[in-house]
């Protein structure tokens, strides 16, 4: 029986009091995770406000007590990876082991325009992740550290210990080099349908082509996996329902036949951006949330 999970993620600010109360109101409901978008723009003339990711995460762990807790995601060029671990296990004790540390290359040039940095060429994006993550999966456990590199490094101790053992490594992956880093890495892997790249030049892929490019990364994740002697399988699939044309929140029938389609693929856990994007209908949101949702989370089929 395949059990499949839910998060919610925040990726616009509002007044804090809404926010906790937001985020009590998901756990009440049943939600699996809360998530907090990581970017530093805002927009120009559509600015949309945003909190710090790490922060942000901090706060939902404080207003909620059983639902799961991470970045989706922290880009890496914008965080000395030892600090990032820090601020991981720190999120892991404050909520009681439910943290989990999302991370991934960040594809979206208007952060690295925000913080007054230059993108990195191609060839250097996906060793600079393999390094990255070293770091942050050392860190992350705990202990004696000594992690060498050409981009990244660390020596040292690192302490307190995780609560939870170990804290989830959530790494976002597209492309080949960063799938080859996710399937020596990843607790969880993450994907989604169009990338940033593709956005920018104003391609939106169709809910066919994203459930294909989507079959082709987790066939990659496979192959890279089994190069390494990786069971495949112990490498949990995610998939974030945002940047589709995907639309599960016109009808209960639009949502099943959403999620069915990309469970068949192997995905487990699907995340959605709260406030919803794209076209939607608030009412079956709660109907789903209320009907659906407990029913999928038990075994049965979408």
């Amino acid at each position: 029986m395949t059990v499949l999970r839910f998060g919610l993620m925040t990726h616009e600010s509002a007044p804090w009091p809404e926010l906790a109360e937001r985020w009590r109101g998901f756990e009440a409901a049943g939600w699996d995770a809360l998530w907090a978008g990581d970017h530093l723009w805002s927009g120009g003339d559509t600015a949309k406000p945003r909190f710090e990711a790490w922060l942000l995460a901090a706060g939902i762990a404080n207003a909620t007590s059983t639902v799961a807790v991470g970045t989706l995601v922290s880009a890496i060029g914008l965080r000395n990876p030892s600090v990032l671990a820090k601020q991981a296990v720190t999120l892991d004790h404050m909520s009681g082991g439910r943290a989990i540390a999302g991370i991934g290359l960040g594809g979206n040039p208007k952060d690295l325009a925000a913080a007054g940095l230059d993108p990195w060429p191609a060839a250097e994006r996906g060793p600079r992740l393999a390094e990255y993550c070293a770091v942050v999966r050392a860190m992350l456990d705990g202990g004696a550290v000594e992690v060498g590199g050409t981009y990244y490094r660390a020596r040292g101790f690192s302490a307190p210990g995780p609560v939870a053992d170990p804290i989830p490594l959530l790494i976002a992956a597209h492309l080949p080099a960063s799938i080859k880093v996710a399937a020596r890495y990843a607790d969880v892997w993450s994907t989604y349908g169009t990338l940033f790249s593709q956005l920018a030049r104003g391609i939106s892929l169709t809910p066919d082509e994203s459930l294909a490019a989507t079959a082709r990364r987790s066939r990659l994740l496979d192959a890279e996996c089994e190069l390494l002697g990786r069971d495949p399988a112990s490498v949990r699939r995610s998939f974030m329902l945002a940047f589709t044309q995907d639309t599960p929140w016109l009808s209960v029938q639009h949502f099943r036949d959403t999620i069915g389609r990309y469970a068949e693929l192997g995905i487990t856990e699907f995340m959605f951006p709260f406030p919803l994007q794209g076209k939607h209908d608030l009412e079956v949101f709660a109907e789903v949330v209320e009907s659906v949702l407990p029913r999928l989370r038990k075994g049965e089929r979408p």
